[in-house]
């Protein structure tokens, strides 16, 4: 990550890979950017190709959709208790 990016969270995957959210400038435009790090063979961890790139403007669908997703994993049993 460079300066022009704000990192808001991130969670592991598995051992090798972790999950980044991030506020970055792309072409001049602010993007919520969702991304698989790995960890190299040098123990620093780059960004891998799986991700995705949004608009800011398209922050309330993506949080729409994860609130739908909770609500289908919750109805299906899905979800374990912490």
């Amino acid at each position: 990550m460079d300066d022009s990016s704000q990192l808001v969270a991130q969670f592991e995957k598995n051992s090798k890979e972790e999950v980044r959210v991030s506020i970055d400038d792309f072409r001049g435009r602010k993007i919520i950017n969702i991304r698989v790090y790995y960890r190299s063979d040098s123990g620093q961890w780059l960004p891998g190709k799986q991700g995705l790139a949004l608009a800011v403007d398209r922050y309330r669908d993506l949080a729409d959709a994860v609130l739908r997703l909770g609500e289908e994993l919750q109805a299906q049993g899905l979800l374990v208790s912490k």
